[in-house]
């Protein structure tokens, strides 16, 4: 028998054992492409998330804005707006259209209403804007 043939058929000798640098490296680089795709789809979701957040808030607020024509601020060509209690920016946009045909020879003026609530520039500035025809009341013949 050849002196150390044995040693080699068990395998690698002490300095061998492990793996090489070049093995690590490369699962170490396939471990980095795994969890950036993770954090780049988790940056995605709380994106998508504060934006639907922020969509369910103005729209509310938006329609709350346009049920308030003529109540909580007169029907008239125009704009209005204001600061809501939450810092949120709102605006409404009124624009005197023709008359509305009713019933039995009736018609009403009504207003084209454009309401926009927008954040604080400092929180991002994003905007909706809701769009209605509100009826005048006081323009009924």
């Amino acid at each position: 028998m050849i002196p150390g043939a044995e040693e080699r058929r068990e395998g690698r000798s002490g300095a061998q054992a492990g793996f090489t640098l070049l093995e690590f490296l490369a699962a170490f680089a396939i471990l980095v492409l795994f969890l950036s795709a993770i954090l780049a789809a988790l940056a995605v979701a709380i994106r998508g998330d504060h934006q639907a957040a922020f969509l369910t808030l103005a729209s509310a607020l938006a329609k709350g804005r346009l049920a308030a024509a003529g109540v909580d601020y007169p029907l008239r060509q125009g704009s209005a707006g204001g600061v809501l209690p939450n810092g949120y920016l709102w605006r409404a946009d009124m624009d005197r259209s023709a008359r509305v045909p009713l019933d039995a020879g009736r018609s009403a003026a009504g207003y084209r209403v454009a309401v926009t609530v927008a954040e604080p520039p400092e929180r991002g500035g994003r905007a909706l804007t809701l769009r209605s025809f509100v009826l005048d009341r006081e323009g009924r013949r």
